[in-house]
């Protein structure tokens, strides 16, 4: 009895109603199974674009957004406070201008030169000049971007350093000399003061 009872089991289970339920049970999970390896795979791509460094090895993962000047300052605070006898610092740099980047072109240059005599005998001479220039791009996974030749950073406009330790004559000499150093600015765009 044991085995028809199997066998009843089995031929409920197959029953259409059953079959149905299960096959729309497996369409959700695969939908759910695709879906979720996509956010996965997008989530971490977003990290990945997110740790690149901008080539310094001291630029943080959080320092990525931020200005150039933010980044110099965050930089060159951390410097100077390892300076024996500065105590805490605080540091503001001003640039002159933002970076400017200098994308690859491809130009190409037309010169049409035309001679034209009229009825009365005169020449005249036509010149027609064309110039188009187009910006090479690049193709990667995050789309289009122009091909950079260089990229020409912004000039120290003015450096401000307030230390705890200025106060000492040697300490402010140091730092003023650090900052000069640092970023090939001459000394009259330095100015180093005592941290109240």
């Amino acid at each position: 009895m044991r085995i028809k009872e199997i066998k009843d089991l089995l031929k409920e289970l197959i029953s259409k109603k059953h079959v149905a339920n299960i096959i729309v049970i497996l369409a959700v999970a695969i939908i759910a199974l695709i879906f979720s390896s996509d956010l996965l795979v997008k989530d971490s791509s977003s990290k990945n674009n997110i740790k690149e460094t901008t080539g310094d090895t001291f630029v943080k993962q959080e320092e990525v957004f931020k200005t150039e000047e933010e980044i110099v300052e965050v930089r060159l605070k951390k410097i100077l406070e390892r300076i024996k006898g500065s105590g805490e610092v605080e540091v503001m740099v001003t640039f002159e201008m933002g970076s400017e980047i200098v994308p690859a072109s491809n130009t190409v240059e037309t010169k049409d030169t035309t001679e034209e005599k009229d009825s009365n005998g005169g020449i005249r001479t036509v010149t027609s000049q064309n110039l188009t220039e187009n910006i090479v791009t690049t193709n990667d996974n995050t789309g289009n971007r122009p091909l950079v030749i260089k990229e020409i950073k912004p000039q120290v406009k003015g450096v401000i350093v307030v230390a705890e330790g200025a106060d000492d004559i040697e300490v402010k000499m140091q730092l003023y000399d650090a900052v000069k150093t640092v970023l090939q600015v001459s000394g009259d765009r330095v100015q180093v003061y005592t941290r109240n």
